[in-house]
């Protein structure tokens, strides 16, 4: 998994498309050409994410997962990118595009899907900004909102497999890590270094859910998404 490439490099035949949302999103950054800054946080994100398939994904949502500390003070813990496939989720998610911008984007039933289509790459794409974090204290706070999905989806297996995946990983400020729905399939990376595959549909839609579900832990995150799904759907560009 890596971002695209920056200044220099050839414009993807998407751009056009991709480029107006983005641009929306939190305010530019330094370095490679789009990329913009999580402003809770200054982490910069990159205007794309690529993984496997092609054209790469973009950025398509910014925002931050915050935790009150002792009922006294909003500690920001780590900083939320949501990435899409702009070009496939356009087609799959085409029967919201009569619709306003603005119902596009409170659409409950369009995140839904978005949460449960396996027909175009999603990923998430997590920048740790509390430095005292724990590992367990993530990861037990993602087991709290996965366990019930995964049970009512009778996979734990699944849950247990992708936890299995984090053993041997030291989080810190600055730990990046990426989570990549492809077809039935979450793919999970830390720092670049990928940490293996789960299949399971249910996971891939759980944890999906506990960004753009109806209580998400990073509300700009989704709110921001919305938006930008709203501007896929409203783009001329025909596909």
């Amino acid at each position: 998994i890596s971002a695209a490439h920056g200044a220099g490099a050839a414009a993807p035949a998407f751009a056009s498309l991709s480029t107006g949302f983005v641009s929306t999103l939190g305010s530019a950054a330094g370095g490679a050409a789009g990329a913009r800054l999580e402003p809770a946080t200054s982490v910069s994100y990159p205007a794309e994410l690529c993984h496997v398939a092609r054209p790469c994904a973009s950025l398509a949502g910014l925002g931050v997962r915050a935790k009150r500390l002792l009922g006294l003070k909003n500690i920001n813990v780590y900083a939320v990118g949501i990435y899409v496939d702009a070009l496939s989720a356009k087609k799959a998610l085409s029967k919201y595009a009569d619709d306003g911008e603005d119902a596009i984007a409170a659409n409950a039933a369009m995140f839904d899907d978005v949460v449960r289509s396996s027909s175009f790459e999603k990923s998430l794409r997590l920048v740790i900004s509390f430095g005292h974090l724990k590992r367990s204290q993530f990861l037990d706070a993602l087991h709290e909102r996965l366990e019930p999905r995964m049970a009512k989806a009778g996979d734990a297996a699944a849950l247990k497999a992708f936890r299995a995946q984090f053993d041997d990983v030291t989080l810190q400020k600055g730990t990046e890590i990426v989570f990549v729905n492809e077809g039935a399939g979450l793919v999970t990376s830390v720092d670049g270094m990928r940490k293996g595959r789960v299949t399971s549909p249910a996971l891939c839609a759980s944890l999906f859910d506990i960004y753009l579900g109806p209580d998400p832990v990073a509300p700009d995150a989704k709110a921001s998404f919305g938006r930008s799904v709203a501007s896929i759907l409203k783009s001329e560009r025909v596909l």
